[in-house]
């Protein structure tokens, strides 16, 4: 499930990982009275997961409308449905498989994808029985797990094939045809970040093979931790993609996102801050941005009974937001645009997974991370009415997106094929739409380079010749260099478009980084014609332009560029500038280097995810290895400004111990969280619980761990405190830090934040940010630690009223209108 940052539980919860909902005498999932669904619809909770269910992750129908469960810890479930709940029979139907976040029932097979087990299984009944005795492992899956983006979820292709999605913790599996329309994903970047680490070409991708696991092609990639696919009405595919919300705040921060997946596609995930922006000419862009959430599950509503909106429509999960999505596309060209609105919410309403049964009818079940489950049912109210109107299109735009898309299917074959026609697919280069261009550029690249050069060297139209000359940067040879740099120097700035301008600043880069650095000539005459417009009106020009002029070493880019970390510029857009300015060699002078100095001390009060400080730590770093030791002897004032902690927003006198406080002391009087609490005494427990030293909700706190603030819309009371009491009981292994064993026989506990060939950098204290270097050669042994960073009883300063006032402050996310709180 997607990088759980902010899934994760109360006040630890951010730290330590989901926690585990304690057992209690007869489990319940939420009921059906705290979730919301839209008019003509209603929701029927079916079933709750017993004590010994385990937590339930994914869902598919078998060929007697039965529901076969993977389960969160080992194994499957079969669930033979009753209109009785407790008629209806569970039963475990396979016990070693770890981790099952996918499973398929198809081709008088099930498909199972077990994460942590590493591979992707068929299983079948040879004896007819109804038990699966015969297991047959289709592909093994180098899976080395950084976030636990393991492999996810299958699905039924409308050509009958099998579709594996998979996170970017997964190498491509050594049976992936060299043929795949997707291959050879690398990160592309001019000024590659140096605390990114060793280069890493793993990246989400989606994976198809035939009902026997026979073939194997990727056929998109670049994504983060993508948990499930779906096939509209016209089989195009979709899906929705995690963000990485530790980047919130910095540039390179991609928001949750629905994409448009076709064949070839890029787009554009690469680790640390290498992620592409939307405008790089050589990816795709998002079909829709749904802000912060934890996508999981997904579908179409073309197997429903419901009203034709929603057999068209898109249904999206958020287990973070506890919500389902409704999302209505509208054809834009040969892709889409899209628009949403909520279908169902809860809290908590952890969705995991969703099908359509049988009888037309939406199943979809809660869990996760030993999370409580249900298993739950939407169907048509006939006492409501839907609302039935979806976005309005015109005939005619119906029709042209219908041939635009049949056009880019034409193109697609030949992602694979190399026998086209390359003048056909040559005048495609030219399309002012991005897909039809992408489908084009994709299919030259997988033709003979000796049919295509002269064509991408000799063309004149701006957009088809920026994009021949980025597929021969990344098809040519060093000896292509000047060549591609002359043709690139005939596009004149003067008339381009804003995409025009954007890709030929890419196929700038692209010629640098793939084919070789130009001479001194070749970069004086680049720099003369690009200076002219640096810095220029839009952000994502100045990103593109800034990087080249300081790659060449162009005396002017580091004054213009300063000149971008002034208050008159975003955030994100002084990051990106700071982040270039560290590896200009020439144009500094001391005004600049104190306007740097400056900016860095203002940077430590930007907000954002958790890596916001790191990052700009690094650009300190980096900034600092530019001075010469007479520099900083000049500028140790500014310098030493830069060591002063930072005020505290609030601060509170320490508390003595109320109480060493259990479960069992609390639990019985958590009905009374629901009204009648104090805002006022919740926050204040917040601040004496010293939560907001790591954890932020609303506009308060810190980022060392992710947002609670939707921490309430997950997890009910019990789970949150818990999660304060208990932080260890369940955590998650993104959080979890690595205990290092020395010769010496000494032990560093903390997170691994710089890894070199002789020494790992670990951070030993999160909020005072101390670390140690430890070198790699006395490391005996590594292995995660079975704590969890949080401490426990930090609610031990707190009374009982606090603590139910402070899990009344956590559940209405800091509201102070919530109806939990007297008036």
């Amino acid at each position: 499930m997607r990088n759980i940052t902010r899934t994760f539980l109360v006040v630890s919860l951010i730290i330590c990982g989901y926690s585990n909902i304690a057992a209690c005498a007869e489990p319940a999932a939420t009921p059906v009275k705290s979730i919301r669904v839209q008019p003509g619809f209603q929701v029927e909770l079916l079933r709750s997961a017993g004590k010994d269910e385990s937590s339930w992750i994914s869902m598919t129908f078998d060929d007697k409308g039965r529901l076969i469960l993977g389960l969160d810890d080992k194994g499957l479930a079969r669930l033979t449905l009753n209109d009785n709940p407790e008629k209806t029979k569970f039963e475990r139907i396979e016990n070693t498989f770890r981790h099952c976040r996918g499973v398929l029932y198809a081709h008088n097979s099930l498909y199972v994808s077990a994460t942590n087990s590493k591979g992707f299984y068929r299983l079948t009944d040879t004896t007819g029985d109804d038990q699966f005795d015969q297991v047959q492992l289709l592909t093994k899956l180098d899976y080395n797990p950084r976030y636990g983006h393991g492999s996810n979820q299958i699905k039924l292709g409308p050509d009958n094939q099998i579709y594996l999605v998979v996170g970017n913790d997964v190498a491509f599996p050594e049976k992936t045809s060299t043929k795949s329309p997707y291959r050879d994903p690398r990160g592309d970047h001019l000024l590659p970040n140096p605390h990114d680490g060793k280069p890493d070409a793993r990246v989400g991708y989606i994976l198809k093979t035939d009902p026997e696991g026979k073939t194997w092609e990727v056929i998109a990639g670049g994504f983060r931790n993508q948990v499930d696919i779906a096939f509209n009405p016209q089989g195009e595919m979709f899906t929705y993609d995690a963000d990485m919300e530790w980047d919130v705040g910095q540039p390179w921060y991609r928001p949750n996102r629905v994409n448009h997946v076709v064949s070839a596609g890029e787009y554009g995930w690469r680790w640390g801050t290498g992620k592409w922006p939307v405008y790089y000419e050589d990816s795709l862009p998002t079909t829709l941005d749904t802000g912060l959430a934890s996508p999981t599950g997904m579908l179409f509503g073309t197997k429903s009974n419901f009203p034709a909106r929603f057999k068209n429509a898109m249904f999206i999960a958020d287990w973070q937001n506890g919500r389902i999505l409704l999302v209505d596309l509208i054809p834009n060209g040969a892709s889409y645009n899209a628009q949403y609105e909520v279908f169902v919410e809860g809290g908590p309403l952890n969705v995991c997974d969703m099908l359509f049964g049988p009888d037309g009818n939406l199943y979809f079940i809660t869990g996760g991370r030993g999370s409580q489950s249900g298993l739950y049912r939407i169907r048509l109210d006939s006492q409501q009415k839907t609302n039935p109107t979806p976005p309005v299109i015109d005939k005619q735009t119906e029709q042209k997106a219908l041939a635009a898309r049949k056009l880019r299917h034409e193109l697609e074959r030949y992602h694979v094929q190399k026998d086209a026609d390359i003048n056909f697919l040559w005048k495609h280069l030219n399309s002012e739409d991005r897909w039809l261009r992408f489908a084009a550029w994709r299919a030259i690249e997988n033709q003979d380079i000796s049919k295509w050069r002269l064509l991408a060297l000799q063309e004149k139209k701006p957009t088809a010749a920026i994009a021949g000359l980025i597929a021969l940067c990344r098809q040519g040879k060093e000896t292509d260099r000047d060549a591609v740099l002359a043709a690139l120097n005939q596009i004149g700035l003067q008339n381009l478009k804003q995409h025009q301008l954007l890709g030929l600043l890419r196929a700038y880069q692209l010629c640098f980084i793939r084919l070789g650095q130009p001479d001194a000539k070749q970069a004086r005459l680049i720099t003369q014609k690009l200076s002219t417009i640096y810095p220029h009106s839009t952000s994502s020009v100045n990103h593109l332009l800034g990087e080249i002029l300081i790659y060449l070493q162009d005396e002017t880019a580091v004054v213009k560029t300063a000149g971008l970390l002034s208050g008159n510029t975003t955030q994100e857009e002084q990051i990106r500038a700071a982040r270039m300015l560290v590896y200009a060699k020439t144009g500094w002078n001391k005004q600049s280097q104190l306007a740097f100095l400056a900016w860095l001390g203002r940077a430590r009060l930007f907000y954002g995810g958790k890596l916001v400080t790191e990052r700009i730590r690094d650009i300190r770093e980096d900034f600092l290895k530019t001075l010469s030791k007479k520099q900083q002897q000049e500028f140790s004032k500014e310098i030493a400004s830069l060591n002063k902690p930072l005020a505290e927003e609030e601060t509170v006198p320490s508390r003595p111990v109320v109480k060493k406080w259990t479960m069992d002391d609390l639990v019985p009087h958590l009905s009374a969280v629901n009204a009648g609490r104090s805002y006022k005494n919740g926050k204040q427990a917040l601040l004496a619980a010293t939560c907001l030293k790591c954890h932020r909700i609303g506009t308060s706190g810190a980022q060392i761990g992710p947002d609670l603030t939707n921490i309430g819309k997950r997890f009910d009371a019990r789970a949150i405190l818990e999660s304060t009491i208990a932080p260890s009981k369940v955590m998650d292994p993104k959080y979890l830090h690595t205990v290092y064993v020395l010769s010496s026989g000494k032990v560093v506990t903390g997170r691994p934040v710089g890894v070199s060939g002789k020494a790992i950098t670990v951070e030993t204290d999160s909020i005072k940010h101390t670390s140690v270097v430890v070198p790699r050669e006395e490391i005996e042994e590594s292995m995660l630690s079975q704590t969890s960073p949080m401490p426990t009883n930090l609610i031990d300063v707190l009374t009982k009223e606090e603590i139910l006032d402070l899990i009344a402050y956590l559940r209405a996310g800091g509201n102070p209108e919530d109806t939990a709180f007297r008036k």
